[in-house]
């Protein structure tokens, strides 16, 4: 397992997360926070069974002011709202996304699925029975969380990247960063 920089996983949390902004969508009229019926997207009958989203107000808000701004929206199978994809050109998209900036959601980064944060778990604990004992273990986000101290510690200490790579093998290409 490689270990990825937190500020990398975060950036990419992020980005994936506006994305997706951009991709679920719906709008209100005259931003009065509610939509007319005949304007909300329609949402299909779900075929899978799947359980229809639950939209929040901020999220709602933020696809009316798309809408309300020229994108054409839609409705998920699941009842995600989303800009509706392959009708709205680039540069009406980045201007409609520049004007309702202030409403976008606050992303949220979801839990490390338990697969993956038992292998993270599972390495933490291998550096520490390498010699590295105060290595930490990671977050439930698979984040590890050094101190300044540690993350000087471990820079200087040379049987740190010995351990790391004897833990993760496929590390080898010098990708991992301690501490920055």
């Amino acid at each position: 397992m490689r270990c990825v920089p937190a500020v990398t996983r975060t950036a990419a949390a992020l980005l994936l997360v506006s994305l997706a902004a951009v991709g679920c969508s719906n709008a209100t009229q005259g931003g009065t926070g509610e939509t007319p019926d005949a304007d909300r997207p329609k949402a299909k009958s779900p075929t899978s069974g799947a359980p229809q989203a639950v939209v929040s107000d901020e999220t709602r808000a933020y696809f009316d002011c798309l809408k309300d701004n020229g994108l054409t929206l839609e409705t998920t199978d699941g009842g995600e709202l989303r800009v509706e994809k392959g009708t709205n050109s680039d540069a009406k998209t980045i201007a409609a996304e520049k004007k309702c900036v202030d409403l976008r959601p606050a992303p949220t980064v979801s839990a490390l699925p338990k697969d993956q944060l038992a292998k993270a778990r599972e390495l933490s604990a291998c550096i520490r029975e390498k010699g590295i004992k105060n290595y930490p273990d990671p977050d439930k986000n698979g984040n590890v969380q050094l101190s300044a101290e540690l993350a000087k510690s471990l820079k200087a200490n040379p049987d740190f990247p010995k351990a790391e790579q004897e833990c993760q093998p496929d590390s080898s290409d010098g990708d991992t960063v301690v501490g920055g």
